[in-house]
């Protein structure tokens, strides 16, 4: 199971059999969105399809201005108290307002409406983007940087190398992290859900048994908490929330 199939089953867990509308923010090409639609969920998605991560063309072209719309102006595409549920996968890391998402996203929830978020914060120990340790650790703009992910790189690390020297490959991606993330401390992240959002829960656990528990039986006898933090530290965020 994929992070897009674990949000789709999280959906069709918390409706329970019943009629829910569904938005994924920051949907990409609409993965989420097909797999829903395919259990006959009523199912949208929304995306700024930013410079960073384009992909609008792979979004099939008959749900794109319907079933997927652009968000324009930082504004949901979408009426106030729309949606029964809003997902939101491996996006609020390249937020640079996560205060006006979040209260856009508000807005198009109803009442008491759940909001699942998978993303990232400073404190992960691997930047997911490229696959090195801590590169996010390092202030924006920084030379020493550039060299770390160079040495990590010759040593076998490091995603989408592909026709690229190990410096070349360091210094764009240096500067792919710097115009299009925003890792922030958890602590941060917290206080601006909690502005618009109540019942925050934690569900690493949950997410890391659905996950890996077919291939890896024995993570069901690790105590939640250690596996919140495995995952918390290897992979990122996953928690629930609800509409105040």
């Amino acid at each position: 199971m994929d992070n897009y199939e674990y949000c789709a089953h999280f959906v069709l867990d918390a409706a329970r059999g019943r009629e829910a509308k569904v938005l994924d923010y920051g949907c990409g090409a609409g993965q989420i969105v097909t797999a829903l639609r395919a259990k006959r969920v009523e199912a949208f998605g929304c995306d700024v399809f930013y410079g960073g991560g384009d992909a609008s063309k792979a979004v099939p072209g008959e749900m794109l201005g319907t079933i997927i719309r652009e968000v324009e102006h930082g504004r949901i595409p979408f009426p106030d108290a729309t949606f029964d549920v809003v997902i939101n996968n491996q996006v609020m890391e390249h937020v640079e307002d996560l205060d006006a998402v979040l209260d856009e996203i508000h807005r198009v929830v109803k009442p008491a409406g759940l909001v699942l978020s998978l993303f990232p914060d400073r404190g992960v120990w691997r930047e997911g983007h490229c696959g090195i340790p801590f590169l996010h650790w390092f202030r924006k703009g920084t030379k020493p940087r550039i060299f770390y992910a160079t040495l990590l790189r010759l040593l076998g690390l490091g995603y989408y190398t592909a026709g690229k020297s190990a410096l070349k490959w360091s210094r764009d991606f240096c500067e792919w992290l710097d115009e299009w993330t925003w890792y922030r401390s958890y602590a941060d992240i917290r206080q601006a859900y909690e502005k618009h959002f109540m019942n925050i829960e934690h569900i690493e656990d949950k997410w890391l048994v659905a996950r890996f528990a077919s291939r890896l039986p024995l993570i069901r006898t690790v105590p939640r908490v250690a596996q919140r933090l495995v995952v918390r530290k290897l992979a990122g965020l996953v928690f629930v929330c609800s509409k105040r």
